[in-house]
């Protein structure tokens, strides 16, 4: 299957050695220079992933900007932050709003390919799941098209939060810290990583359901799913 990645990225260099990486790993790519342009073009036809620089030209949160419309318009779009911006705060702002991956530069383009590898791989097999809706008390899940509602309203989950939460829907006795961070199929991840993904997962729920309080907290083990 052929996929387009859209690049949104002020440096012409980096612009285009991610461009040209890309195409020559047999993706289709539209690059962007600024929110603005990326913005027309997304007008236009959505991409299947979004590669993204924070900064862009004067607009020091452009990329949030870009990522937050991505998101609007279709929740399932992966997005991955590469950006010169490596604080902390800014990666788990860029995790709250819906991002696959955050990567500090300078990344190897070998290391970019073998991450957009990794994310359709990951997109593909959950695809090929079953395609049934399984059911689990007031929560219902469809591994095929990474569906989720609760009290039949649905809930719009990342693909790395909805594998953290098929993770704790398979445990009954809880899921350890190690357990998600296997889920999310993405090499090192760190504990707060997953501390963020598990308070985004629930302020989801909490916007279907203010009562919602399924998730519960292991303290110095992981997480449990307590409503069955």
């Amino acid at each position: 299957m052929s996929y387009t990645i859209a690049i949104v990225e002020d440096d012409l260099q980096q612009r285009m050695h991610y461009a040209d990486a890309l195409r020559q790993a047999g993706y289709s790519v539209a690059d962007y220079e600024s929110r603005q342009q990326a913005l027309e073009g997304f007008a236009q036809s959505l991409p299947d992933l979004a590669i993204l620089d924070i900064i862009l030209g004067n607009e020091v949160g452009g990329g949030f900007d870009v990522c937050r419309h991505l998101k609007q318009h279709n929740p399932n779009i992966p997005v991955i932050f590469l950006t010169t911006r490596g604080d902390e705060l800014d990666k788990i702002y860029g995790l709250q709003l819906g991002a696959w991956d955050y990567q500090t530069k300078p990344v190897s383009l070998e290391f970019l390919i073998t991450r957009v590898d990794s994310l359709f791989r990951i997109l593909e097999a959950s695809t090929a799941k079953s395609n049934g809706l399984e059911t689990r008390g007031e929560v219902a899940i469809n591994p095929a098209t990474m569906y989720v509602s609760w009290k039949a309203q649905q809930v719009e989950l990342t693909p790395t939060e909805f594998d953290i939460l098929e993770t704790l829907l398979d445990r009954p006795d809880g899921a350890s810290i190690e357990d998600l961070v296997r889920a999310t199929r993405q090499g090192l991840v760190e504990d707060n990583t997953i501390n963020t993904h598990i308070l985004h997962i629930r302020k989801k729920f909490k916007q279907v359901d203010p009562d919602f309080n399924c998730i519960k907290t292991r303290y110095g083990f992981g997480y449990s799913w307590t409503c069955q």
